[in-house]
């Protein structure tokens, strides 16, 4: 069980890296919209510079052969550490598996149902990201999603890794981080949430206040 970064701003990521707690950063064209697609690849070096985990590139969607080449590039920017993301869909399990051959690491994202992640991990993927909050937003359960796949991988005895991702607050990443053989990325915004608490905050004031022989301690506090 991992937690990944879905970011590529240079300044959110180097913060995050600092804390030791990302196994990697996730990356999709979205994140990279206020860049012209001619300078995304220097981003993508900035990134692997300053992560030196595993690093998540998606392919735009273009041809079966497009997407291969694009991939081919992408991998060569943090080499035995570059996962290739590809969009769910007929070509893109095609990608998925002409890169297997390859030995290149792909995830297919985009993924909405348990049948559909089946499908990736048949072709070879080495992730499925799944939109849990998008599949939520849609009327479905996103979280359930997440707990079907996971059993049916665990019963198939597939080893396919599960990316949760489209995570919209800290308690669907709780209800996620419970599920077994799950990893899950999160936006930026969603640090402070997962690092900080109104408690622990009045514990460390508490105890910042001993430190320098304050008698004044925060009511209630004092263990």
């Amino acid at each position: 069980m991992a937690l990944f970064l879905d970011s590529a701003d240079p300044d959110e990521i180097r913060s995050g890296m600092d804390l030791g707690i990302y196994a990697g950063v996730t990356t999709n064209p979205v994140l990279l919209s206020n860049l012209r697609p001619e300078d995304r690849l220097e981003r993508f070096a900035e990134i692997a510079k300053i992560c030196p985990k595993s690093i998540y590139l998606q392919v735009s969607w273009k041809t079966v052969s497009e997407m291969e080449n694009q991939a081919l590039t992408y991998v060569e920017v943090a080499p035995g550490r570059t996962i290739i993301k590809v969009p769910m869909a007929a070509e893109g399990l095609k990608v998925c598996s002409l890169l297997k051959t390859r030995t290149v690491p792909t995830c297919i994202t985009a993924v909405f149902t348990p049948t559909q992640a089946y499908a990736a991990a048949c072709a070879g993927a080495h992730a499925v990201a799944i939109y849990v909050g998008r599949i939520s937003k849609s009327g479905a359960d996103g979280v359930a999603v997440i707990r079907q796949v996971a059993d049916m991988f665990a019963a198939a005895e597939l080893s396919t890794s599960i990316l949760a991702a489209s995570i919209p607050d800290i308690d669907t990443l709780i209800q996620i981080l419970s599920v077994p053989r799950v990893d899950a990325t999160i936006p930026f915004r969603l640090q402070e949430s997962l690092l900080h608490s109104k408690g622990t905050d009045e514990a460390i004031e508490e105890f910042t206040a001993a430190a320098r022989g304050s008698t004044n301690q925060p009511a209630g506090l004092q263990s």
